[in-house]
């Protein structure tokens, strides 16, 4: 195996995103009362180990873990992880080919919701009001 083998598959183990079973006892009250990412399984502590809660499901989340920028806007309208990521104007996940998702806020609309409405979606980034 050569070095530059073993580089590429540290990397890719680096930026896959896995989920982590954890166990413990269901009498260990100190570790069930504590939040713990979905993706990585590791508690919360300190500012890197800072956790992120859906507005929806409560589910928590390294931000680094989910790639999102803690922003005073996120932290002041919410986050919806994707898995309940819905259209902020209509309340719906349908048509997710035409769900956008904003650079900024991470707070996501259809094309058609938006007013104006978009025909298109945008190349590139795109952000809300």
């Amino acid at each position: 195996v050569s070095t530059a083998d073993i580089s590429s598959n540290k990397d890719d183990e680096e930026n896959s995103t896995h989920n982590t079973v954890v166990l413990f006892s269901s009498s260990d009250k100190f570790t069930l009362n504590q939040d713990m990412c979905v993706v990585c399984g590791s508690f919360g502590q300190g500012a890197e180990g800072r956790l992120l809660a859906c507005s929806q499901c409560g589910q928590c989340y390294h931000p680094y873990c989910v790639s999102i920028k803690i922003t005073k806007l996120v932290l002041s309208k919410g986050w919806r992880c994707l898995e309940c990521t819905v259209c902020e104007t209509c309340g719906k996940a349908t048509d997710p080919g035409r769900l956008l998702l904003c650079d900024d806020c991470d707070i996501s609309y259809h094309t058609y919701c938006l007013d104006p409405p978009l025909q298109t979606v945008p190349k590139g980034g795109w952000k809300c009001k």
